[in-house]
């Protein structure tokens, strides 16, 4: 027959040796640790220790950025201007104006296409004016289109009165016809008035 062993009075003894083991790991650390944390701090002191820089703002107290004259300081020391430069006021361009165009600036005389007299009847003139102007083409044509207003003078019933435009020495006008008294009547023409708007 088996008969198995009787139970220890004793409890098992609990095994100590990971705690030994635990516990001088941690001491072995420590002891690696403290100077590398002590020999940190006395590197770290000189540092901490030392004087403040100068600073780029108007004010020792201050850090950037700042406000400065006219600007900021940023923290890489740069400025930056705060202020916009003013435009140039606006100038109006000087412009000389022109002396008006007078009568006296032209001389007009009258120009016959044709002629046909019939005895004592008179004649039958068709005429056209021939202007001329006493100036540049360029000083006429910067005054733009411009009219101007004559009179002929020879026919029978009395004054006749017409108007050309013209723009520099380009000229539009018609032809007129007149019937004269006589093969001797002058025909005549009077510049009467310039204008240019």
């Amino acid at each position: 027959m088996y008969f198995p062993p009787e139970p220890s009075v004793y409890p098992a003894k609990p095994k100590r040796w990971p705690w030994i083991l635990g516990s001088v790991i941690a001491v072995a650390a420590l002891a690696t640790t403290l100077p590398l944390v002590l020999l940190g701090n006395e590197r770290a002191e000189p540092a901490a220790a030392a004087k403040p820089t100068a600073t780029p703002c108007k004010s020792k107290d201050l850090k950037p950025p700042c406000q400065g004259v006219n600007g900021w300081v940023l923290a890489d020391g740069s400025y930056e201007s705060t202020t916009r430069a003013t435009s140039p006021a606006y100038v109006a361009p000087t412009t000389t104006s022109l002396p008006p165009l007078t009568t006296g600036d032209f001389t007009l005389e009258p120009k016959t296409h044709s002629k046909q007299c019939f005895g004592s009847a008179g004649c039958v003139w068709v005429v056209e004016p021939a202007v001329s102007y006493k100036g540049t083409p360029e000083a006429m044509l910067s005054h733009g289109m411009c009219s101007m207003t004559y009179e002929i003078t020879g026919d029978k019933s009395g004054t006749i009165t017409e108007t050309l435009t013209f723009i520099g020495t380009s000229v539009t006008m018609h032809r007129s016809v007149l019937s004269t008294p006589s093969s001797k009547t002058k025909v005549t023409v009077k510049i009467v008035s310039v204008s240019c708007p």
